[in-house]
């Protein structure tokens, strides 16, 4: 293993360490022993899409550990990412007499860790979570803070997403850059969607190292990578060890996703959750720029440039109707008293929620980036 970085979260709930290092998949084991974590055995919730060679070297760290490793698979991408899927983990932990001093332990991207770190938080009420992300979105995002939660399908066929879930921070977090050698390049550049969000939120000049560092990152240099993944998650860190329930700085980290979720939810078989942000960031963009802000163009002009960069889409793969792209937005957690909230880039670490967006602006958002 390389040299560790360590970011550590306090939040209200907990202390959770966020360990960074070439190889520390094989070390979780230690790693959770270190923290306190001795269960006789472990779910070991993953999908499809787990690198074999880090599995593997997770479920021998937990062996050597005297963990005994329970294997418990789910499907892969949104489809899995459901309550019938938490049902089924759950009752295969119970066949597997994992009990309230089991663990679960999450390797995978954010389905996986989302679902995993849903059932921990519920199975008898509440076990510890460790999180081994395998995605860059999952490292630098998903897996950090605590938030855990999965899809509910509506009466009407609609997918609302992350309606039902729990804040529950993790025990640990392990993140190994050599795993995203082997990630694909549209899910590598997913992940870089939220980095481009947190730069935007409190590390503008990141957008410029994002730029500078495009063919290095997106060769899967696992060093540039790793320095990434740590600048990252300090910000979250941070901003999750003020605001742990989402009650105010943390909503600055839903940068581009209210836009982005209705994309989601209208576009799910043709755009990654990291996609529909970027394109939900330009949309957020368009808004301050509409509303007169000083410096929003520039602004837009930078954040376009630094997705476009990396490859990331500025616009829908397909149009849709804006009415019906309205419509998605109403099913946004932020909303307060029926009104519409939106996070908004007013500046280099200046993002604020506001309700009451006129609505020809948000239209106008809509249609610059695809909508008819």
């Amino acid at each position: 293993m390389t040299a560790l970085r360590t970011v550590v979260v306090e939040a209200a709930s907990g202390r959770c360490p966020i360990e960074i290092a070439r190889g520390i998949v094989r070390h979780v084991g230690n790693g959770m022993v270190a923290v306190g974590l001795r269960p006789v055995r472990a779910a070991v919730v993953h999908d499809s899409g787990v690198p074999l060679d880090a599995f593997a070297a997770v479920e021998d760290s937990l062996r050597a550990a005297s963990i005994d490793p329970v294997r418990v698979g789910i499907a892969g991408g949104e489809a899995g990412k459901s309550l019938e899927a938490v049902a089924a983990v759950s009752a295969r932990m119970l066949d597997a007499g994992i009990d309230r001093t089991g663990a679960v332990v999450a390797v995978g991207g954010g389905v996986v860790g989302d679902v995993a770190g849903f059932v921990a938080a519920t199975y008898m009420r509440g076990i510890a979570c460790v999180q081994v992300p395998t995605t860059l979105l999952a490292m630098v995002d998903a897996s950090v803070g605590g938030k855990t939660a999965v899809n509910l399908q509506r009466t009407d066929g609609s997918i609302a997403k992350n309606a039902i879930g729990a804040f529950a921070q993790p025990r640990m977090v392990a993140c190994d850059p050599e795993v995203l050698g082997t990630l694909p390049g549209r899910e590598l550049r997913s992940g870089l969607a939220e980095c481009v969000k947190h730069a935007v939120v409190a590390d503008r000049a990141m957008l410029a190292w994002i730029r500078d560092r495009a063919d290095r990152l997106l060769a899967h240099d696992p060093d540039t990578l790793a320095e990434l993944i740590e600048r990252n998650v300090r910000i979250k860190a941070e901003v999750v060890s003020r605001d742990e329930r989402e009650s105010g700085p943390r909503e600055a980290l839903n940068l581009g996703h209210t836009f982005g979720h209705a994309i989601e939810a209208m576009l799910h078989a043709q755009c990654t959750h990291g996609e529909a942000v970027a394109i939900g960031m330009v949309a957020a963009c368009t808004v301050v720029r509409e509303l007169g802000a000083e410096g929003a163009a520039t602004l837009e002009a930078e954040v376009r440039g630094t997705l476009e960069a990396v490859g990331l889409p500025v616009r829908m793969p397909a149009p849709r109707p804006v009415a019906a792209l309205r419509a998605a937005m109403d099913t946004d957690k932020k909303r307060r008293g029926g009104a519409l909230r939106l996070v908004l880039p007013f500046g280099p670490g200046d993002v604020r929620t506001l309700a009451g967006v006129p609505e020809p602006t948000v239209e106008r958002a809509w249609r610059a980036v695809g909508a008819v």
